[in-house]
């Protein structure tokens, strides 16, 4: 496991700008994402226009799958980790140091441009599988993103409530504290379960 540095920052570039690059916060983010979704969804809406219930239950859709992709990409791609010196030098700078300083707020969110690289491949891979349909599911999916950005946020910055959505706090708390190997949904701790990635219960 990790060492974990409850205060403090890591610095990834001696370069000012890249390491400025490196962090971000939520009105940045809101910024950078909103008005791309909305763009994909009135493009949707005006281009290529369906039913509405049709459209909705797309939207809706492309919302819950979010809750895969990011256990697929957290377990798989954030946690990708070997011997090479450039792949441990790779993985510390995406997700490493994260876990390194999980309480740094500036590297709470995704800076925008690796975000936007990555929605670019992923749009682009959508869009050869579903055509035009793409342009509602996606920005579905974005919504997801920006609710797991923001609840990644709160669980980071803000005291476990006592409401019973509490749980969410403690799973997440367990996969940086306890067992970096399990625990890799943030936002909904189904696809653990699914997927035998749930910490012991104790």
């Amino acid at each position: 496991m990790q060492k974990v540095e409850i205060k403090g920052s890591a610095r990834l570039f001696q370069n000012p700008i890249l390491e400025a690059l490196t962090r971000t916060s939520p009105v940045i983010t809101l910024v950078a994402y909103v008005p791309l979704l909305a763009v994909l969804l009135t493009m949707g809406i005006i281009y290529f226009p369906i039913p509405a219930s049709w459209m909705a239950t797309l939207f809706l859709f492309g919302f819950l799958s979010w809750t895969l992709m990011e256990y697929l990409l957290h377990r798989f791609f954030m946690h990708f980790v070997n011997d090479n010196k450039v792949v441990q030098r790779f993985h510390y700078m995406i997700h490493g140091v994260h876990h390194h300083y999980p309480k740094d707020e500036g590297r709470l969110f995704m800076p925008p441009l690796p975000g936007y690289i990555i929605n670019t491949v992923l749009f682009g891979v959508f869009y050869l599988l579903m055509g035009p349909l793409a342009f509602v599911f996606f920005p579905g999916m974005q919504a997801g993103y920006l609710c797991y950005v923001f609840t990644h946020y709160a669980i980071h910055r803000y005291k476990r409530p006592k409401a019973w959505y509490g749980y969410i706090w403690d799973h997440h708390n367990t996969h940086h504290f306890r067992h970096p190997d399990k625990a890799f949904g943030v936002s909904s701790p189904v696809w653990d379960f699914i997927f035998g990635t749930m910490p012991p219960r104790k």
